[in-house]
């Protein structure tokens, strides 16, 4: 699950605000700043809605746990996921319909898509023994926790389930709501065991499970719908006639996002400079089935790829050594810029040939936010 997390580390700091559509149209901009304090301005309420709510109305010792455990797990991520939810709706939105309650209500929204990444991070530092995150102790290494921080875990998830039903249970969209959470949260456990069961061993001898639909697959359930198709089409929701903008080509173009970032972050962990990205070369260690591994195999020769077997999966730092040096013999880094080009020139296309000329600006400017990006 770890790259789950780490993929999605978007730098939304860098969406550039642009005033006039190529038709001369208005399209609303925004400081990055102000939304980020806007939508944080919100946490306080939407916690206290939560442990208020009826269900712990009889459970003080609960409220304050729940209370302490939402603000320690909510507070000092990049928002990524949150924020693209509350812009979303003020990029989608005509101006003429755009009203503040439905402001907030993707900033509530926003949220819940943060208690379930939370909900994931918990899980992810018990599993692999994690010590910081966020530049703070992991939640399981706080006092009384160790591994009911797992119960916390469905807590969290609970917590953001509690809260759609709160905020927006009467609503129409409520339905709608449940089935995009729902199913974002399936795509990624399926994406994850997708992961986690195509590592390669020399005691299994598995590479020939390693190819490009594979690693599409992974991509497709661990970061298309996650990090791209929820908080996009989670705020078309509350626009008027959101509904025709959510169509086919969106989800696409979601899933391409998807597919980028998954390129992106296994080039990283390879390629990546420690101090920026985290990344220790852990995919190699792994046996990952990665965009980078796959790539290699496709150029290797036959004794290429007799080292490959060899040394791939291994945690030696010397067989980890060798396998970086044939990623340099085969050129990865220029096929890597060369995959990631076409990627980019591909979803500019597709986005350039959306009807509305807002929300090419909108999907534009969050291309734009994650190409050749280095964490």
């Amino acid at each position: 699950m770890t790259t789950i997390i780490r993929r999605n580390k978007i730098l939304y700091s860098q969406l550039r605000q642009l005033y006039k559509s190529t038709d001369g149209s208005i399209v609303p901009s925004f400081n990055m700043a102000t939304e980020k304090k806007a939508f944080l301005d919100v946490l306080p309420e939407v916690i206290n809605t939560i442990v208020t709510g009826p269900k712990l109305r009889d459970l003080p010792e609960l409220r304050s746990w729940i209370n302490k455990l939402l603000k320690y797990m909510l507070g000092g991520g990049k928002l990524g996921r949150g924020l693209m939810i509350s812009i979303g709706y003020k990029m989608f939105e005509e101006p003429e319909h755009f009203s503040e309650e439905k402001q907030h209500s993707a900033r509530v929204l926003g949220w819940c898509s943060e208690m379930m990444q939370a909900n994931f991070l918990i899980l992810d530092d018990i599993v692999d023994s994690g010590t910081i995150r966020r530049g703070k102790p992991c939640w399981h290494l706080q006092p009384n926790v160790g591994f009911s921080g797992i119960n916390d875990a469905l807590i969290l998830y609970q917590s953001m389930l509690e809260a759609l039903d709160l905020y927006f249970g009467k609503s129409p969209i409520y339905p709608d709501l449940l089935r995009h959470f729902n199913e974002s949260v399936y795509r990624v456990t399926l994406g994850e065991h997708l992961d986690l069961k195509s590592s390669y061993s020399k005691k299994k001898n598995n590479l020939d499970i390693f190819n490009m639909d594979l690693i599409n697959a992974i991509a497709i359930n661990k970061s298309g719908y996650y990090s791209f198709r929820l908080p996009l089409f989670v705020p078309l929701l509350l626009v008027k006639n959101g509904k025709q903008k959510a169509t086919e080509e969106l989800s696409n173009i979601c899933i391409e996002f998807g597919k980028l970032m998954q390129c992106q972050d296994d080039y990283m962990d390879a390629y990546g400079t420690e101090t920026v990205t985290g990344k220790t070369s852990r995919d190699i260690q792994e046996g990952k089935c990665t965009w980078v591994a796959v790539t290699a195999l496709q150029h290797c020769n036959e004794a290429q790829r007799a080292i490959f077997k060899e040394y791939y999966g291994s945690k030696d730092p010397e067989h980890v050594k060798r396998i970086k040096q044939l990623y340099d013999e085969l050129n990865l880094p220029q096929l890597y810029e060369q995959c990631e080009r076409k990627m980019y020139d591909d979803l500019t296309r597709q986005i350039q040939a959306l009807p509305n000329e807002r929300d090419k600006i909108f999907l534009l400017q969050i291309l734009n936010s994650i190409y050749k990006r280095v964490h």
